[in-house]
């Protein structure tokens, strides 16, 4: 039974770690935090944060403010995440000339 919980506990873990859209990243986000957290830190979704200063400070309240526009914007969720992740932040937090 334990070998089972592992190999599912691996299996969600992977899945989270491979984001491949903005909406792969909402529905992971939906289901659980930790594995939402784990996707703001990989690679992909960095980049598509990377250049904007304009960012809250706080991730978490950041985090949810891109899943929720993401939720409400399918047509932009369907990109790969850096793209769909970029265009959620410069909508949210646009710089204005910063």
């Amino acid at each position: 039974m334990r070998m089972l919980l592992a190999a599912a506990a691996l299996c969600l873990a992977a899945g989270a770690a491979v984001a491949d859209s903005g909406r792969d990243l909402v529905r992971v986000c939906g289901q659980s935090a930790s594995l939402c957290n784990s996707d703001f830190q990989s690679r992909e979704v960095v980049a598509g944060l990377r250049g904007n200063h304009c960012l809250p400070t706080d991730p978490g309240p950041a985090q949810t403010a891109v899943v929720d526009w993401l939720g409400k914007h399918p047509r932009t969720a369907r990109q790969d995440v850096t793209k769909a992740v970029k265009a959620a932040a410069t909508a949210l937090w646009p710089c204005n000339g910063r």
